[in-house]
């Protein structure tokens, strides 16, 4: 705290105490027994001094290490609270989107803004846990999340790799998008942006793991008035930008998982598959 403080306050509960002993000083100059300029002089003086020790001192310093604790307190508290709701309301946008299909442009920059690569394809997700990447542009690629694996299919070197979907997103936030358990959730902390954090006229909030072990440092989610999901962008450890801004959003397509194969996947025989689960 700064030192002007108690001085100050001192100095204001002095001030009261100087008129009461000038009071006392009027009195004690009219009664029978004549004083002299000089005691009066010494009773405003006793009266206005009050006597600091290092016991007055240290308990000065108790009450600045008390205000700041309560302050510090209050802020945690309200930091606490703030990051519940954000909680709350990214949950309610998420629980819209049972299901949600939607083309995507995606631009990844550097550290220093350079783009490094660009693409284009259709994002498929389904609650809980399912989800479909597939690239039209530069190339085509496909990768699938059925719940317990993730399958990375690569058609120009008819290669397929499979890992557990456990281990591909440990602390990775996308994992939010199709989670609904609390034990999952609890591993980031998410903050709604104000206004003035903000980078668009979206809502936006921002998801960063509890955990600095992974791959990716914060994921930052924009939703437009109608709370469809509108840009994803990702910041990796190697402080890359991945930004995806989707159109053609589609919240009630029609899903028949045993005719369509949208989260399973049908190895040609001629494929290597690379299994690391």
């Amino acid at each position: 705290m700064n030192k002007v403080v108690p001085i100050m306050m001192a100095m204001a509960l002095t001030a009261p105490l100087s008129l009461s002993a000038m009071q006392i000083a009027s009195a004690n100059l009219t009664s029978d027994a004549p004083k002299t300029n000089s005691d009066a002089t010494v009773v405003v003086g006793s009266a206005t001094k009050p006597k600091f020790t290092a016991h007055s001192a240290k308990e000065m310093s108790k009450a600045d290490d008390a205000a700041a604790d309560a302050a510090a307190d209050a802020a945690a508290d309200a930091a606490a609270d703030a990051a519940n709701s954000a909680n709350v309301l990214l949950k309610k946008r998420l629980h819209g989107l049972q299901q949600y299909q939607a083309a995507f442009k995606q631009t990844v920059t550097d550290a220093q803004g350079n783009i490094v690569h660009e693409a284009q394809g259709t994002l498929t997700m389904m609650r809980p846990n399912k989800l479909r990447w597939e690239t039209t542009f530069p190339d085509e690629t496909l990768l699938i999340a059925d719940g317990e694996a993730v399958w990375n299919i690569d058609t120009f070197v008819e290669q397929v790799t499979i890992i557990s979907q456990d281990q591909a997103i440990k602390d990775n936030p996308i994992v939010l998008l199709t989670a609904n358990d609390d034990e999952t959730w609890d591993s980031f902390v998410i903050s709604k942006l104000d206004d003035a954090k903000a980078s668009s006229t979206l809502e936006q909030y921002q998801i960063v793991p509890k955990s600095t072990d992974g791959q990716i440092k914060s994921l930052t989610l924009g939703f437009n008035s109608d709370g469809i999901l509108s840009t994803l962008d990702m910041l990796d450890a190697q402080d890359q930008t991945s930004a995806l801004v989707f159109s053609k959003q589609d919240l009630d397509f029609a899903i028949d998982t045993a005719k369509d194969n949208l989260f399973s996947v049908d190895v040609p025989q001629s494929y290597i598959i690379d299994d690391q689960r």
